[in-house]
């Protein structure tokens, strides 16, 4: 009993670090789009922060909806957290591709392809993972005699 308070307390610790960074994070949100609208930065920089930060919350979302279901029904469920690695990916992705309009030189480009393509083997692998868990493929591979 008294592991289970400890347990519920550190969750609802965790949850509330989470709204006070998605909070800031929304802040920081309106403040670059601020600055785009005053022409303090440019248009593709300040689009690249908007869609990040907005990336940055849906993670942030994710990380509570997984600690809430922790919460309420005391198992972790894989799927948020392969969700979070999906979100991360796509926000990599889109670091990477706006850096590649000011490559340095053809070591500093061959850097930011390879990385393209191992963001792009890392999202079709998630994709996979998703797919597995949501429909079940892996009751199927690890209770063969089950099915």
């Amino acid at each position: 009993m008294l592991v289970r308070r400890f347990e519920e307390v550190i969750y609802g610790i965790a949850f509330l670090l989470l709204a006070a960074a998605a909070v800031f994070v929304v802040i920081g949100t309106f403040g670059a789009v601020i600055q785009v609208v005053t022409r303090q930065v440019s248009t593709l920089e300040g689009g690249v922060l908007v869609l990040e930060r907005t990336l940055l919350t849906l993670i942030i979302a994710e990380l509570a909806y997984t600690l809430r279901t922790d919460f309420l029904h005391h198992e972790i469920a894989a799927e948020p957290f392969v969700y979070i690695g999906l979100i991360a990916t796509v926000r990599r992705m889109l670091i990477v591709t706006a850096e590649f309009e000011k490559p340095q030189s053809d070591r500093e480009l061959n850097r930011l392809l390879l990385e393209l393509g191992v963001l792009a083997l890392l999202l079709l692998a998630i994709a996979a993972a998703i797919f597995l868990i949501r429909y079940g493929v892996w009751k199927f591979v690890s209770h063969p005699a089950a099915s």
